[in-house]
Formats: structure tokens, C-alpha cells, sequence
């Protein structure tokens, strides 16, 4: 199942835990000593918040070498390299459950942080979280069709409550990869 081709649908899956442990596994196989982290992020992270069937793992890099050799060996395990940045990569795999997609960053990109910022906020906060899944079900709902649709009807919520999750000083939680 992906959402690009066959549109969005919100689920439940309790096995997305477990499908993240495996994942991650995956990377850290693929990956030298300039792994510095692994993170499940995006919805499939947030309990009780549905998600499209796409499992998003984040693993951190220290440079763009390593992160590129990675890229590599998740090829060689079946991933297809989507987007390749100075300091992004991103490489997904269509399973039969749905997309795992690695989205892969160098230590000094600026696209990790906001990600961890949204995750931790909606983790410990039922209200921020209630309010993301009823945001997202009604862009499923109106724009089930359109990928790109879906994510710019919960753009201004998604930069709210990263914004709030700064206001409150999550920042300080971020990993510093000194």
C-alpha cells in the first residue's frame, strides 16, 4: 500500500513498533561508525494518532559520506532512492503492509530538529495530540486523493505546535551529538 498511488487512508497498526525495531535494524546494518542515531518519527510515532501506511525512521549522520554509504547499503537491501541532497537522502521500500521510507540526514541539516520537536510535544500532550489526528482524518477526508493537498491542509497545524514545543523549551531535549 502507498499513499502516492493509492491514496491516503489513516490507520491503526499496532505492529508499527515492531516494524520500526526491524527498520532500524536495517539502517544500522547498512551503516558505518558515522550512524549517530536512529529515530522513529512522524505519525506511525505518536500514540493514538493514526497515520497513512508509512513508516518513517530518521537516522542521523555524522557527514554526508556516511550518510551516502548507508544509502547504499539499504539499495542493496531493496530501498530506492527518492531525494539526494547535500545532507538529505531519502530511501524508501514498498512492502505489502506499506512504505518504510528512511529519511536520512547529516548532522547539521536543518530538517531532523523540527521533526523530533513535533513527535516529543504530541507524545506529552493529549490535547496537541487530539488535535493533529482530527486535522488530519478531516484532510483525509477532503483531500484523500491528493497527496500534496492532504499535507498543506495540516501545514499550519504541524508549524504551530513545532512552534509550541519550541515555546516550551523542547529544543534543550534534542539530542546534541557533541
Amino acid at each position: 500500500m502507498d499513499p502516492k498511488e493509492d491514496g491516503v487512508s489513516l490507520l491503526q497498526d499496532p505492529q508499527w513498533d515492531d516494524r520500526y525495531e526491524s527498520a532500524r535494524d536495517r539502517v544500522e546494518a547498512a551503516s558505518d561508525d558515522r550512524l549517530l542515531d536512529v529515530f522513529h518519527v512522524g505519525s506511525t510515532a505518536i500514540p493514538g494518532v493514526p497515520g497513512k501506511p508509512v513508516l518513517d525512521v530518521m537516522p542521523i549522520y555524522a557527514d554526508g559520506d556516511g550518510m551516502r554509504a548507508a544509502a547504499e547499503g539499504l539499495a542493496a537491501a531493496g530501498f530506492e532512492r527518492e531525494h539526494d541532497a547535500d545532507d538529505t537522502v531519502v530511501a524508501i521500500r514498498r512492502e505489502a503492509d506499506g512504505v518504510v521510507a528512511v529519511r536520512m540526514h547529516t548532522v547539521e541539516a536543518d530538517q531532523w530538529r523540527p521533526m523530533l520537536l513535533f513527535r516529543e510535544y504530541l507524545t506529552d500532550h493529549p490535547r496537541a495530540r487530539a488535535e493533529y489526528a482530527r486535522v488530519k482524518r478531516d484532510a483525509a477526508a477532503e483531500h484523500g486523493g491528493d497527496m500534496a493537498a492532504y499535507t498543506e491542509a495540516k501545514f499550519e497545524v504541524v508549524r504551530s505546535l513545532t512552534q509550541a514545543a519550541r515555546d516550551e523549551g523542547y529544543v534543550e531535549r534534542l539530542p546534541t551529538f557533541e
